[in-house]
């Protein structure tokens, strides 16, 4: 059986070099020819990023509550040999349910049920340093009531407190302060 193109692997330890090699000062061109891209490829990455480097950490100074890329190198070569979620999980010292979602989340369709460690890996830190629409931004609603207790001179801790009290029935507009400050800091307002 064949396996289909599955889409382009991101480079992402060469993207880090690449980054590195720009906050030290490195032009574009120079910075690709080290590392070995193409100009076209640095100037793609560039333009995804604004020209801002992406805020990953590297592999070594991540937390030990992600699977590194060595754990699923191990869970691709069990799941090979046929042994079972829990067989995997025993193995690498982690909870069963963390393997299951760990395949689930990183197993496309058109994997045709294969497991593949480094794809799973770059999907994995591809979707931890998206960027996340916040609460505030999602609910129109709920960013017009912050909104209006803030232009009351209202702290976020205030609103917070405010919001559990008036709206009991709405657990989804029970905010902890730290939302409020995120969204006025990275919006410059709420709205």
């Amino acid at each position: 059986m064949e396996l289909g193109r599955r889409g382009r692997k991101r480079q992402l330890d060469v993207e880090d070099a690449y980054w590195r090699l720009i906050l030290a000062g490195v032009g574009t061109v120079e910075a690709c020819r080290q590392v070995g891209i193409t100009r076209k490829t640095g100037y793609r990455w560039r333009a995804e990023r604004g020209g801002v480097p992406p805020a990953r950490l590297a592999e070594d100074a991540r937390s030990s509550r992600y699977l590194s890329l060595l754990e699923r190198k191990r869970i691709a070569t069990l799941r090979e040999r046929g042994l079972g979620v829990r067989e995997i999980a025993r193995r690498l010292g982690r909870a069963p349910s963390t393997v299951s979602r760990e395949l689930k989340r990183n197993m496309r369709p058109h994997d045709y049920g294969v497991y593949d460690a480094d794809l799973a890996h770059a999907r994995a830190r591809e979707t931890g340093r998206r960027e996340r629409t916040g609460k505030l931004l999602r609910d129109a609603a709920l960013r017009s009531l912050v909104q209006a207790k803030l232009e009351l001179d209202w702290s976020p801790q205030q609103i917070s407190a405010w919001l559990k009290i008036a709206y009991p029935e709405r657990p989804g507009w029970h905010v902890c302060h730290e939302t409020i400050y995120q969204a006025v800091y990275y919006s410059g307002k709420v709205a």
